[in-house]
């Protein structure tokens, strides 16, 4: 069927639904806002290139040169924009435009159910855009993480999406004029088979995710028992130097009586001395109550302590935690990790974590370090960082957050990196007292 020249320009802009999908999964390059709108204009730009070309040469020529004139240089686009490279853009790519043969399948449906009217396939296509867009929603939360996680395979995953909408351009173009109503059913085959792989696809996802996740929390188990283990070490180690203390003491009290006894006062407040320092360093040092965290604390302290870094710690919780305690150390300990980390970067002298809580209206989290160079933020709130196995701590916070519904919120300036948590008020003012200014 051929179609008037209003309806061929409204589906040929119809296309811009693609070019939005796009956007939706990408995520751009740091500062997100400038790159965003340079994808947005350089976008416009092109639709207005392939619609003057389209209005000057006709539609039944462009239709052989819409690939090299739309497509590629989009495709170049978000490569450009992006944060991410290769096959991960392309699966972006080919995933918005088998969306959009889909939809196009639809409306090509209708219109053999309907040949007198030639709205109809551009009616179908707009809606098959707009119900795939909420489907896609779905979907961008998945791919994002991935695009984080899965490393290879990722030019795998483009086969199938990449063949569908060739295979639909082909019958598009060339078959379709000739016999509507059997390619129709014919690109609908294709365009389910190509569904049924991205619903392995999806399950591919979900299953890595899962594995990652339960490998994120055996590490996370690890570092908990490697504390504990610290823990009970230090307090078996101090138990030990308590009872040589104790049985130090008794000649060391009878030295300091015969010293009072003879007068000189000046040797025995010399010796008494020598004993307080002696109880000082076998005395270990409680950060709170809590078993959990207090190993936690130990453990970053002591090797803040060894990195030359100048700590300020003000820490006060609550007697009845919000969350659990094992939690809880998770994310103090990836934040003082993450901390020292960036600390190791700065010039010795100028290394400083600061390490606070208060319980009081509600308990709240701030850490801050030192930091050279620039940390890039992404979309989420969370810290970019392009090393091997590095961003696990901010997401690993980020979901703690999110089962909790706390807030959290990653700044940097001045030199200063600092992160905010606030976890939400209590219902009982009682499950929080204020700390006694004693």
């Amino acid at each position: 069927m051929q179609y008037s020249e209003t309806v061929n320009f409204l589906m040929m802009l119809s296309n811009v639904f693609i070019a939005a999908y796009a956007t939706l999964l990408v995520e751009f390059r740091s500062p997100e806002k400038v790159w965003m709108r340079r994808c947005v204009v350089i976008t416009g730009g092109l639709i207005i290139v392939n619609a003057f070309f389209r209005a000057a040469f006709g539609g039944d020529n462009y239709q052989y040169v819409a690939v090299f004139l739309l497509t590629l240089p989009y495709t170049l686009l978000i490569l450009w924009c992006s944060r991410y490279r290769g096959f991960k853009i392309v699966f972006n790519v080919c995933t918005c435009l088998w969306m959009g043969c889909t939809a196009d399948t639809a409306g090509i449906l209708a219109q053999s159910l309907f040949p007198g009217h030639e709205w109809v396939r551009l009616v179908v296509r707009v809606i098959g855009f707009t119900l795939l867009y909420f489907l896609l929603r779905t979907f961008r939360p998945y791919y994002r993480r991935m695009l984080r996680i899965l490393e290879h395979g990722w030019g795998i995953l483009c086969i199938p999406p990449m063949v569908t909408s060739f295979t639909i351009l082909y019958l598009n173009n060339e078959l379709l004029p000739k016999d509507p109503l059997p390619v129709a059913i014919a690109l609908i085959c294709v365009t389910a088979i190509c569904a049924g792989a991205y619903v392995l696809i999806f399950q591919l996802f979900t299953k890595e995710l899962h594995e990652h996740e339960l490998k994120n929390s055996r590490q996370l188990m690890d570092v908990q028992i490697h504390l504990l283990e610290r823990q009970m070490k230090a307090m078996s180690n101090a138990e030990e130097a308590m009872k040589v203390q104790r049985h130090d003491m008794r000649h060391q009290w009878a030295a300091i009586s015969e010293l009072v006894e003879s007068g000189n006062k000046e040797a025995a407040l010399g010796l008494i001395g020598t004993a307080r320092e002696h109880l000082e360093d076998s005395r270990t040092h409680r950060w709170c109550e809590n078993d959990v965290l207090n190993a936690m604390f130990a453990y970053y302290f002591e090797q803040a302590e060894r990195g030359g870094i100048d700590m300020k710690i003000e820490i006060d919780f609550p007697e009845k935690l919000p969350v659990g305690a094992v939690e809880l150390s998770m994310v103090f300990a990836n934040a003082l990790e993450n901390a020292i980390r960036a600390c190791k970067d700065v010039p010795e002298g100028k290394r400083k974590i600061m390490c606070r809580s208060i319980r009081y209206p509600n308990l709240m989290i701030k850490i801050e370090n030192t930091c050279s160079g620039y940390i890039e933020v992404d979309s989420e709130g969370l810290p970019v960082s392009s090393g091997e196995g590095h961003g696990i701590g901010s997401r690993s916070i980020a979901a703690f957050c999110k089962k909790y519904g706390a807030m959290y919120d990653y700044q940097v300036e001045d030199g200063w990196f600092r992160l905010r948590i606030s976890m939400p008020k209590v219902s009982s003012q009682k499950d929080f007292p204020p700390k006694n200014s004693s």
